[in-house]
């Protein structure tokens, strides 16, 4: 395939004339962000002057002081500096340089400066050039990846001689008579004795310091060390999340962190619909940069620094309003170099469908099913004998009304009902699919650079982004930008911005859900494979009309009309989204360990659609011509002032935490739709002469919320934080809320009885509980009696939509969360997590009786009854009890090769247990039932075949009046086998029920395997157990005469006759795993009603992502004048194993199906350079 790539970038940009100011502004917004990077890169430093006042503190103590007031980062060389040497210093607005001259004086410490880091060491007698009469030594230190350990201390042991390694991890030294033993160290690195024998050249491997690593997390309103976490928090690196290559934030999460699922609902380019949820709880708050965002699927991969979730309740509780279901809080790149880098990714991938279709009958085999079905209806419905019924049934064409074959009534088929027509040449186009499909592409391209000084660092980058769908008619382009910078002028005072702006639009398929023509998955999978989608001449050859068109649009016979094919070619379904958001702060350190943040934080989000039906065919054909328009408008204002203290006490430290925040979010639409187009190829408002629909309307919402939280420790081994927050709802008519949070931790392994146990290198337990809050299930104005506006005979009108309830208030949820983890023999790092979830006055929609007064508030689903106002309350609780567990292990760690393997998995038993009085509520095929999972099935139990009949039969229901039963066996639809009752009909079965979507265990497996530069990683996800209700199936196993649709191949293996010496007393007269008769007759439908047959199971296998990446050696890249260079290619989507072909599994979490978008498979190249 040969791909254009200069005209796929013109025709991206300029698509549309309405790109051409946005694509204006974009570029003045990136050559402002790179011209910032440069001059704040070329600023001089300037001394920061500090005040230390100290006394008989630990020198650690002094040094977190220093970093806290001037922003510069101590490190300290090797582990001969001791940071409990108690020392004292009275230093008044001092320059850093001046604040370490005192404080080092007489103490034999030095320090080197290098950007903002100051490296601080104590001085070894190093030793000149090598004496010819002492032996000499060579050697380099690394660590497990084989990376240089540069400023390692290697000393001869017992003595002050030694050197330091330099920028490759090598040294050099002599070795004086008598020595023996090397002493090796460095800070984060447990220190070791080499011994040195007669050895010239000696190669030193160290092992990190579980215990001496403080690896910083980020969590609510500020950051944490990991190790001092009380709650279940998870986070994820740059290098973890760029291991899988997508352009979808969500979609990189997959697999990564134990009790989070991902499940890509729709493929559909631009769309990034995907089911997302943490321990089964439904949607998660979503944080970038400390501010909540609607989503952050249109947020670009690259820019991404880190990930962290918080799972329970105690660490989300800080963010009470909308914490309920955990929150996924994203920090943004910064600058973090001292000296300028650059940085640009390309990314080159084309993709097709990941899941394939369904086992489908082809023209023979569909056309002698319909002969069987049809033969079944004249015996049935017009009571012929068997053999004419036969005869009759060869006629089928005329109901079927294809005009392929070369014969035509009974000679279509043989004596034994074998079709031998065969169809015309020229009828190529009889696979709706085929024609639907097509090989996507996808194009990425991003920039960014960033720097660092003594006062400020920035980080800038631009991102586009070209997605041509797997069908056609389906394209996405994205624009994103991102500017970051913070300035520290004095040691006292820090300020920092934060720009972003994302513009992205795609032509996208409206109607690409539920069974509707329109669909075009529905359309075209569910088209029978003897309809062509083209016109032909007689002989078979394409026809053409007047028009120049070849497609059949005008055929009622058996297309009603419509041509799904033609509609997405001519119709315009164009969405486009501008969002722009922009952050500032400041903070002010004063009275030595107080800090004060006043943040603002502006988001604004234009959204527009434009929905064009043509007027030949489809739904614009009745009206000539069709045009709706849609401009949505989100505005957020928020504002938070924050106040911190921190101080030790010895070994003892305290911070705590008020802040109060304001929130507002506004929210715009408008509406209009017009019909009769004027002239044809002017898809304008102004060329529509009738108006038909205008609408448009404003809400708003705004919470208050004061918080506030308190951590302590005790020598780095015991920790504990308390939270309290208080929100304000405009949702509710008493507005506030109170959720709270307490957690524990102990670093066990830190312990004096466990310093013998040198296979743990940490051991930690931790417990917590919270209570957060929700007001998302409620609707903006949910306490309020509200009515409709409408017109009535030219006249206003109102009618009410809702009933007023004063007493609705907040959902809260309540966690406790106990969990082990740690690290053992340098290589095996584990968590088990145990966690019970309560959610109590659960906020629903309910529906009033029509006594309560009819309204003509039209139904969306069969949830949402025709003519019924309705209200929302709160009802009912529900409990996750669940256990998450997560490892990994380095099964190989040498000089050349790693090999990591890691599994994590989650179970999770979910149960009502509580409903208002205790009554049932019916959700379509679920039952909401005390004892119960939301997510069980209760539907009708399918029991299997009748030998006798070949038809469906159910379970009865056990409540029929006995009445209903006699006229039932009168009617011959009142079976009893084995002392036990069943129908036919489901009107008279018995619901029960049946099984949970909710999987026991799930979760994925991932792999790395590294050997020198070269790293192949893969990643798998899984579900096992669990039952999925499969609609698509039940659609393929049935049709009728009216509009014949496409069949499944487990048709054939329906019942055909009753087998030899079968009675109606026979014990196997019922055949559980049997499939009914394939019927056209009026009999049919019963055996293709809602029941358990349609539940399948719902495990799955999914090879996610493999990636192949190298890394060119550093050695190399530096002659080529980079300071890096990958090249990668990796298959997204690789294999799906499921239990049914064509079955999507991880459409959603609650065991549905539909007719969309699957997922696709892509196929990616690419390459990133640093410059």
């Amino acid at each position: 395939m040969k791909i254009n790539y200069n005209q796929g970038m013109i025709s991206s940009f300029y698509h549309s004339k309405r790109f051409f100011i946005p694509i204006r502004a974009f570029i003045m917004f990136v050559l402002f962000s790179v011209l910032t990077t440069f001059t704040m890169y070329a600023s001089s430093l300037q001394d920061v002057r500090i005040t230390v006042q100290q006394k008989n503190v630990s020198l650690s103590q002094v040094f977190r002081e220093i970093e806290k007031q001037s922003g510069f980062s101590l490190l300290i060389r090797n582990n001969d500096v001791n940071m409990n040497e108690k020392v004292s210093i009275d230093a008044t607005n001092k320059t850093v340089e001046e604040v370490l001259e005192m404080l080092f004086s007489g103490k034999s410490l030095k320090y080197e400066v290098e950007g903002k880091r100051i490296t601080v060491y104590r001085p070894i007698n190093r030793q000149g050039r090598l004496s010819n009469e002492a032996p000499k030594l060579k050697g380099r230190v690394t660590d497990v990846n084989n990376e240089p350990i540069i400023g390692a201390s290697v000393m001869i042991d017992g003595t002050t001689d030694g050197t330091i390694t330099d920028i490759d991890g090598y040294f050099s030294l002599e070795i004086p008579k008598g020595a023996t033993h090397l002493k090796v160290s460095y800070i984060g690195y447990t220190a070791q004795v080499v011994s040195i024998g007669n050895k010239t050249e000696v190669n030193i491997v160290m092992k990190e310091d579980s215990q001496m690593l403080d690896e910083v997390v980020v969590v609510g309103y500020g950051t944490q060390k990991k190790v001092t976490l009380t709650g279940a928090v998870a986070s994820i690196k740059e290098a973890e999340l760029i291991s899988t290559k997508n352009e979808n934030t969500q979609n990189m999460l997959t697999g990564k962190i134990s009790g989070v699922r991902v499940m890509q609902k729709s493929a559909e380019p631009g769309s990034f619909n995907n089911n997302f949820d943490i321990r089964g709880m439904g949607d998660a708050l979503i944080i970038i940069d400390g501010v909540p965002r609607d989503n952050m699927t249109r947020l670009s991969p690259n820019d991404i620094e880190s990930i962290s979730v918080l799972k329970d309740a105690s660490s989300a509780a800080l963010y009470g309003n909308k914490a309920a279901n955990g929150v996924i809080m994203i920090t943004t790149k910064k600058g973090k170099s001292h000296k300028l880098n650059f940085r640009i990714g390309v990314k080159q991938g084309m993709y097709t469908r990941g899941i394939p279709e369904y086992e489908k009958l082809g023209v023979n085999q569909w056309m002698e099913a319909m002969r069987s079905g049809m033969q079944s209806y004249y015996q049935k419905n017009a009571g012929m004998p068997a053999e004419q019924a036969f005869e009759a049934s060869k006629n089928v064409n005329s109901v079927v009304k294809s005009p392929i074959f070369d014969k035509s009534g009974a000679d279509m088929f043989d004596e034994n009902g074998k079709l031998v027509a065969k169809v015309k040449p020229g009828y190529n186009d009889l696979d709706w699919l085929d024609a639907l499909e097509r090989t996507g592409y996808r194009q990425e391209y991003t920039a960014s650079a960033d720097a660092m000084g003594d006062k400020y660092d920035v980080f800038s980058s631009f991102g586009y982004l070209n997605e041509k769908g797997y069908i056609i008619g389906s394209d996405y382009d994205r624009f994103t930008a991102r500017l970051k910078a913070n300035y520290q002028p004095t040691s006292w005072f820090k300020t920092g911005v934060s720009l972003s702006g994302t513009m992205s639009g795609s032509n996208y398929q409206a109607t690409a859900y539920d069974q509707y023509y329109a669909n075009p998955f529905y359309t075209a999978g569910q088209m029978a494979p003897v309809y062509p989608y083209m016109m032909h001449n007689e002989d078979g050859s394409i026809a053409t009309d007047v028009n120049g068109n070849s497609y059949d649009i005008s055929n009622y016979d058996y297309l009603s009309g419509r041509n799904i094919i033609y509609e997405i070619q001519n119709d315009i379904n164009r969405k486009e989204r501008n969002t722009i958001s922009g952050q500032v702060y400041g903070t002010i350190t004063f009275l030595k360990d107080f800090a004060a943040t006043v943040r603002g934080d502006l988001y604004n989000v234009n959204n527009t659609e434009k929905n064009f039906n043509n007027p030949y065919c489809g739904d614009g054909a009745a009206n000539n011509g069709r045009l709706s328009k849609m401009h949505a408008r989100t505005r957020e204002y928020r504002f938070t002032q924050e106040l911190t203290w921190g101080h030790d006490f010895d070994k003892h430290h305290i911070d705590v935490l008020l802040a109060h925040e304001s929130f507002k979010h506004s929210y715009n639409y408008d509406f209009m739709m017009k019909e009769q187009m004027k002239v044809s190829g002017n898809s304008e408002m102004s060329n529509f002469a009738k108006m038909t629909s205008i609408d448009g309307y404003t809400q708003e919402y705004t919470t208050e919320s004061y918080l506030s939280r308190a951590r302590y420790n005790f020598a780095e081994r015991y920790f504990m934080d308390a939270s309290f927050r208080r929100d304000g709802s405009s949702r509710f008519s008493s507005p506030w809320g109170n959720f709270w949070s307490l957690g524990a931790s102990w670093i066990i392994s830190q312990e004096k009885f466990m310093k013998d146990l040198t296979w743990i290198d940490n051991l930690k337990f931790r417990v917590s509980y919270g209570e957060v809050g929700n007001d998302a299930g409620a609707d903006y104005y949910a306490y309020k009696e509200l009515f409709y506006s409408d017109v009535n005979a030219g006249i206003g009108a109102f009618y009410k939509i809702q009933v007023p309830n004063n007493n609705l208030k907040w959902e809260t949820s309540g966690s406790l969360d106990i969990a082990l983890e740690g690290r053992l023999f340098n290589r095996f790092n584990f968590s088990l997590d145990f966690f019970n979830k309560t959610s109590k006055d659960l906020l629903f929609t309910v529906y009033n009786p029509l006594s309560a007064g009819a309204t003509n508030w039209y139904a969306t689903s069969d949830e949402t009854p025709t003519g019924m106002s309705q209200y929302f309350a709160n009802i009912g609780s529900v409990r996750n009890t669940g256990l998450e567990v997560a490892m990994d292990v380095d099964a190989i760690r040498t000089k050349d090769w790693k090999w990591n393997i890691g599994l994590n998995l989650t179970t999770i038993h979910n149960e009502i247990t509580k409903l208002p009085g205790g009554k049932d509520i019916l959700h379509g095929t679920q039952n909401y039932s005390e004892g119960h999972s939301v997510y069980e099935f209760y539907t009708y139990t399918y029991a299997g075949v009748d030998q006798m009949n070949g038809r469906a039969l159910y379970n009865a229901n056990s409540q029929l009046s006995e009445g209903t039963v006699n006229a039932l066996k009168a009617r011959g639809d009142y079976v009893t086998i084995n002392d036990k009752n069943y129908v036919y009909n489901t009107s008279y079965a018995e619901k029960d029920w049946q099984g949970s979507a909710l999987p026991d265990v799930y979760g994925s497996i991932n792999t790395a395997l590294t050997w020198k530069d070269l790293t192949l990683s893969v990643l798998c996800t899984y579900s096992l157990g669990g039952k999925v209700y499969d609609y698509n199936y039940q659609g393929l196993m049935y049709t009728t005469t009216n509009g014949p649709g496409a069949l499944h191949k487990d048709v054939l293996n329906g019942w055909q006759a009753v087998p030899e010496g079968m009675t109606e007393d026979s014990s196997n007269r019922l055949n559980p795993n049997g499939t009914p008769q394939f019927d056209l007759s009026s009999l049919a439908s019963t055996s293709y009603g809602a029941s358990s047959r349609w539940l399948t199971d719902a495990s799955y296998f999914v090879i996610k992502n493999i990636n192949l990446n190298y890394a060119f050696p550093k050695k190399v890249v530096t002659k080529w004048g980079l300071s890096g260079l990958n090249i990668y290619g990796s298959i997204e989507n690789a294999a799906t194993f499921t239990a049914r072909k064509g079955m999507n599994p991880q459409y959603s979490f609650s065991g549905s199906q539909d007719n969309t978008f699957v997922a696709a498979r892509v196929f990616t190249l690419g390459l990133n350079l640093n410059f």
